[in-house]
């Protein structure tokens, strides 16, 4: 059985008060407050921008002094994956910016999420494989939800990601695990019409469970909806309880 990581989608959003009424005088930053309910963030703020590497820097030191083992995973840039889309040496270039942020904050994950209307053209994936192969990954893993297009077929992402050494990034949810070689991530994102604003029931929760104690690598459990820190706790919890 694998060890299963359990984390959330940024930590800005996290209400400290509710868990600590003196985080304040408690702690630094609310990076310290998320950092001593979780051992895993993913940082979504480089999605949009880069940080400063001395932003990075007082990141890591903040969660160093809760707790050393504290894990970032990181989403990569969109100018990668949305504007230049794998095209040019400007996204070779996004992605040294990334491995920078990443040397930093210790994370050994970066992650790739392409939107829906990036689907597996001859062209689009010409595109990815010039970039996967250019790239200096060193010893990073590297993650891609491809989201929910459905011409991302099983055969096309297992030879595709075989190939470049790339695991896959799904919604369990939504959708089964095509690809995977070291690693599963997952990232939750809620269900039916609500999508983001959702909170899953203790019976969803109990079922993800259940089919993660069936793994046998790590998982990585990523929670991505409104309630977000309420359910990566209750997951926690039950995974506890889940034989």
């Amino acid at each position: 059985m694998g060890k299963i990581k359990i984390g959330n989608c940024g930590w800005s959003y996290l209400n400290a008060e509710k868990y600590f009424q003196d985080w304040k005088q408690r702690f630094e930053s609310k990076l310290q407050a998320y950092a001593k309910l979780f051992s895993l963030v993913e940082v979504n703020l480089s999605f949009y921008n880069v940080p400063k590497i001395e932003t990075a820097e007082r990141w890591r030191s903040q969660a160093d002094k809760i707790s050393k083992s504290f894990e970032f995973t990181i989403k990569c840039n969109q100018l990668i994956t949305h504007r230049d889309k794998f095209a040019s040496k400007k996204s070779v270039e996004m992605f040294e910016k990334m491995k920078e942020l990443a040397k930093v904050l210790r994370a050994k994950i970066l992650l790739f999420q392409s939107p829906a209307s990036f689907k597996p053209s001859k062209e689009n994936l010409e595109r990815v494989r010039k970039f996967f192969k250019t790239i200096k990954r060193e010893n990073l893993v590297l993650v891609w939800e491809v989201r929910w297009a459905n011409e991302w077929r099983k055969d096309i992402v297992e030879n595709l990601f075989e190939r470049l050494e790339l695991e896959q990034c799904i919604d369990p949810f939504r959708q089964d695990l095509s690809y995977n070689k070291k690693i599963y991530y997952y990232r939750l994102h809620g269900l039916g019409s609500a999508m983001y604003n959702y909170s899953f029931s203790e019976q969803e929760l109990e079922w993800l469970a259940t089919k993660l104690k069936q793994l046998r690598k790590t998982a990585y459990v990523l929670f991505n909806n409104a309630a977000c820190y309420e359910n990566a706790l209750e997951f926690a919890k039950i995974c506890m309880k889940v034989s």
